[in-house]
């Protein structure tokens, strides 16, 4: 059985839409949600000096970012500032910062915690996620991985507390979701192809994300090509350079790591990315490269699919 938790949310100026700090007990961690024209009032506060994630809020988007100490001492603060002045500058209204008591959030640990807010919230779908591209995951232990997922878990309960569920699924009753999705079939539109993304896995990475937030639908017909690693190691289709790897795999929660094949990586891990297009869950092969055509076909039946 789940245990209780006590969350402390201080009012620092004594009202509701003030300043305000957010803590569990027995948690390392610490929050601050921050109204947009309360930022300067911050920059003396110690958490605002330290590294850290932060989410930028407002007209039901978020912006998942990181900030490390800069050698002039300056940390989240700072690089919030810096968004006053780039293209997100008219988008958010209110920012929720976190870190730690100690500050002991390194650059990896803040790397991996981008990565996977990023990727949460872009899951949920309850906010419109703003970062052009996904964050790096970096690398680390199997230790580490662990002590950071129990922050995660703490942080999406100080979310929560706050007023953001960005992490939650919305749901919708059974009749509404068969509504949306013979709406879908007959409405479907393409995304245009990303800018500015070198990878070429993280071009079609990105490029596959975006149309299943488009609401793309494929049809059985064009699933079963996409899940058959014959059709799609044939060289006028992708190319892939493995008989065994198609260009998705059907997703099962239950196996133990799903994004292998034959004692090996070839998927993107759940954790990273599980694609849904109507009723298929899907795992994205991860086997992209420049020197086998793969962006050129990629683009050329990415722009037949219009």
């Amino acid at each position: 059985m789940a245990r209780g938790k006590v969350i402390s949310v201080y009012l620092i100026d004594g009202v509701a839409n003030g300043k305000i700090k957010a803590t569990i007990s027995n948690w390392n961690g610490i929050a601050y949600k921050i109204p947009r024209r309360l930022l300067d009032e911050c920059k003396e506060l110690d958490a605002f000096k330290q590294s850290g994630v932060y989410f930028l809020f407002g007209n039901n988007m978020v912006y998942v970012g990181q900030a490390e100490v800069r050698k002039n001492g300056k940390g989240i603060h700072q690089r919030i500032l810096d968004h006053e002045n780039d293209k997100y500058k008219d988008y958010w209204d209110e920012v929720v910062i976190f870190t730690r008591k100690d500050n002991s959030l390194g650059r990896t640990d803040i790397s991996y915690l981008e990565n996977r807010f990023y990727n949460k919230a872009l899951e949920a779908g309850r906010f419109h996620v703003q970062n052009g591209n996904e964050p790096t995951i970096g690398t680390v232990t199997e230790e580490k991985e662990s002590e950071l997922e129990e922050y995660i878990d703490q942080a999406e309960l100080v979310l929560g507390a706050l007023g953001y569920k960005v992490f939650e699924p919305m749901v919708a009753s059974v009749s509404v979701l068969e509504a949306k999705q013979e709406y879908l079939v007959s409405n479907m539109s393409v995304p245009d192809l990303p800018e500015g993304v070198t990878g070429v896995g993280d071009f079609i990475l990105q490029s596959m994300r975006n149309l299943e937030a488009s609401g793309y639908v494929f049809s059985d017909e064009q699933m079963q090509i996409l899940l058959n690693p014959t059709e799609c190691n044939k060289k006028e289709l992708f190319n892939l350079q493995n008989s065994n790897v198609a260009f998705f795999k059907l997703y099962n929660p239950n196996e133990e790591k799903p994004h292998y094949l034959n004692g090996m990586q070839r998927y993107y891990t759940p954790k990273k990315v599980v694609l849904t297009f109507g009723k298929y869950k899907v795992l994205l092969t991860k086997e992209w490269y420049e020197k086998y055509g793969h962006r050129d076909l990629f683009i050329k039946w990415y722009k037949n699919l219009r």
